[in-house]
């Protein structure tokens, strides 16, 4: 295997990985942790993606952003908007204890958080 093919490879890991922390956290009900662990797998996957593709990725964690130049390469990726935008409003609220206090985090919210990172890792493994 190719050294960019194995690191791409490492980032989409991880990414199922996170997702499979994600069910772990819905199971215990630890809804922040939930929405977190979604985010990550949402940003890991399309790490993986542009990696996938030689480009170098940014110490981001703003989905949006990463979907940006993803969607520079495939318009297909388009589609995953709401997806990265929803999931990126929850980074900052998960890893501060100042700020999550304004955010509640609900089983709802972390099932569907689980939902939108599932759909975007999908996808992505289909392109990958």
């Amino acid at each position: 295997m190719d050294k960019p093919a194995a690191v791409y490879k490492q980032w989409l890991n991880l990414a199922l990985d996170d997702l499979l922390w994600t069910k772990a956290n819905l199971r215990e009900r630890i809804w922040y942790g939930a929405c977190f662990t979604s985010q990550q797998a949402g940003e890991k996957v399309l790490k993986a993606y542009l990696i996938s593709q030689g480009k170098n990725v940014k110490k981001i964690h703003d989905l949006g952003a990463l979907l940006e130049e993803c969607i520079k390469i495939d318009g297909d990726f388009e589609n995953l908007k709401l997806e990265c935008v929803t999931l990126t409003d929850y980074y900052v609220p998960t890893r501060y204890p100042d700020i999550a206090q304004f955010v509640d985090f609900t089983e709802e919210k972390a099932k569907e958080a689980y939902s939108l990172a599932e759909t975007i890792v999908k996808f992505i493994e289909k392109k990958l």
